[in-house]
C-alpha cells in the first residue's frame, strides 16, 4: 500500500510539473485570446485536481487515517475540481470553435448550472444523510460515484457532440481535423478515467490528461505561428512550407491561384482600415465556404495584404474535374455577391484572379504561383481594377 502511494505521488508530481511549465510558458508567450484564457484555466484546474487527488491516494495508501473528515474533504475537493476541469474545457471548446452567443450572460449562467447544481446537491445529501457519502468505516458509498461524474460527463459529452457536429459542417480539411481533436479530448478523458477506475490501479488519468494538454498546447503554438490572426487562413510562412512539400505527380493536376480584392486601397481610404479588415474577413470566409469540394484537395492561405493563395490538387482522373480553377472561382464570385447583398456592404466586394498549372518535374509550386500572380496582374490591367 505504501508503494502504491509513492508511485501515485511521483506520477502526480511529474504531471503537475509538466503542467506548471506549460502554464509559465503560456504566461510569457500567450496572446491572451479568449480561447487561450480558458485553456489556462483548464490547466490550473488540472493542477489543483492532481494535488487534491494525491490526498485521496494518501488515504487509500494508508498514509492518512481513513476517518470520515479526510475522506469527505478530499473527495469533495476532487468532486468540485473535476467538475471545474470539465467546465473549463467546455468553455475552451466554445471559444475555440467561436460558438455564437457563448458570452451571452444567460448562456454563461446556463452553462454553469450543471456544475453548481451538482455541487449543491451533494452538499445537501451529506447534510441530510452523511452515510449517503461515507459509512462508519470511512468508505465511500456506491451512489457517490454516479453523482461525482454526472456533471463532468455532461460537459464532456456536450463538448464532444458539438465539436463533432461542427467538424462535419466544416469544409476545410485542416480546420476539420483541429475541431475533431478538440472533440476527442473529452472522450479520451472519459476513457482514461474508466480504465483507471475499473481496469488499472494506476494514475492513468493523470498521465492521460497531461499528455492531452501537452498535445493541445503544442497545437496552439503551431496555430500561432502558422495561421493568419485576422482571417484564420494559413499565413505566408505556412504557404511557403506547403509549396516546398508539393511536387509534380503523374496522373494528378496541381493548380496555383492568386487572387486579390478589387480596389482594396479605396475601401481602406474611404471607409477606414476597420472596414478593410472586415472585407478581408468576409473574403476569407467565402473562400472557406466555397473553395472546398469533392474529388480534389485544397490549401488556402493569405499571401499578404489583400492577396490570397489557393492550391488545388485534382485527384480525379478521366477529366471529371476539367476546368477546376474556373469552376471554383465562379463559385467564389457568386457567393461573394450573395454575401455583399446579405451584409449590405456600401462598396462592391469583388475579386480578380490568375491561375496556372504545375508543369512537369522541373517545375515547382513557387514558380507556378508566380506565374499565377503575373496573370492576376495582367487581368487587373486589362479590366482596370485597382490594387
Amino acid at each position: 500500500m505504501i508503494d502504491y502511494f509513492f508511485f501515485y505521488l511521483e506520477a502526480s508530481i511529474v504531471c503537475i510539473l509538466i503542467l506548471v511549465i506549460l502554464l509559465i510558458h503560456d504566461r510569457r508567450h500567450s496572446t491572451r485570446q479568449e480561447k487561450q484564457i480558458w485553456f489556462v484555466r483548464a490547466l490550473i484546474s488540472d493542477i489543483l485536481y492532481f494535488l487534491s487527488d494525491v490526498g485521496w491516494a494518501a488515504i487509500i495508501g494508508g498514509r492518512i487515517p481513513q476517518h470520515r473528515f479526510p475522506v469527505v474533504l478530499f473527495n469533495f475537493l476532487n468532486y468540485v475540481l473535476l467538475s471545474l476541469m470539465a467546465y473549463n474545457w467546455f468553455r475552451y471548446m466554445a471559444a475555440a470553435l467561436n460558438l455564437a452567443r457563448r458570452n451571452d450572460p444567460k448562456v454563461r449562467i446556463m452553462s454553469l448550472i450543471p456544475m453548481l447544481a451538482s455541487i449543491l446537491a451533494i452538499i445537501i445529501a451529506y447534510v441530510i444523510s452523511p452515510g449517503f457519502w461515507v459509512d462508519e468505516r470511512g468508505e465511500l458509498s456506491f451512489w457517490y460515484y454516479p453523482m461525482m461524474v454526472a456533471a463532468p460527463i455532461l460537459y464532456l459529452i456536450s463538448a464532444f457532440s458539438i465539436a463533432m457536429r461542427k467538424a462535419h459542417q466544416t469544409k476545410v480539411r485542416e480546420e476539420r481535423e483541429i475541431i475533431r481533436l478538440i472533440g476527442l479530448y473529452p472522450l479520451s478523458v472519459i476513457v482514461f478515467g474508466l480504465i483507471q477506475t475499473f481496469v488499472l490501479n494506476a494514475p492513468l488519468f493523470c498521465f492521460g490528461i497531461t499528455i492531452m494538454m501537452m498535445y493541445f498546447y503544442i497545437q496552439n503554438m503551431q496555430t500561432l505561428v502558422s495561421v493568419d490572426s485576422l482571417t484564420r487562413l494559413n499565413n505566408r510562412g505556412q504557404i511557403d512550407r506547403y509549396m516546398d512539400q508539393v511536387k509534380f505527380s503523374e496522373g494528378k493536376k496541381t493548380y496555383a491561384i492568386m487572387l486579390d480584392i478589387n480596389n482594396f486601397k479605396k475601401i481602406n481610404d474611404t471607409y477606414g482600415h476597420a472596414e478593410g479588415d472586415r472585407a478581408l474577413i468576409l473574403v476569407s470566409s467565402v473562400l472557406k465556404e466555397s473553395v472546398p469540394g469533392s474529388g480534389y484537395s485544397v490549401f488556402l492561405g493569405r499571401y499578404g495584404g489583400d492577396e490570397f493563395s489557393i492550391f488545388l490538387q485534382d485527384v480525379v482522373k478521366d477529366g471529371l474535374l476539367e476546368d477546376l480553377p474556373e469552376k471554383v472561382l465562379a463559385r467564389v464570385r457568386e457567393r461573394l455577391q450573395i454575401r455583399q447583398q446579405k451584409d449590405n456592404l456600401p462598396y462592391p466586394l469583388e475579386i480578380t484572379a490568375g491561375y496556372d498549372e504545375l508543369q512537369g518535374r522541373e517545375d515547382d509550386l513557387g514558380s507556378c504561383l508566380a506565374r499565377a500572380d503575373q496573370k492576376l496582374y495582367l487581368e487587373k490591367r486589362r479590366a482596370g481594377t485597382g490594387r
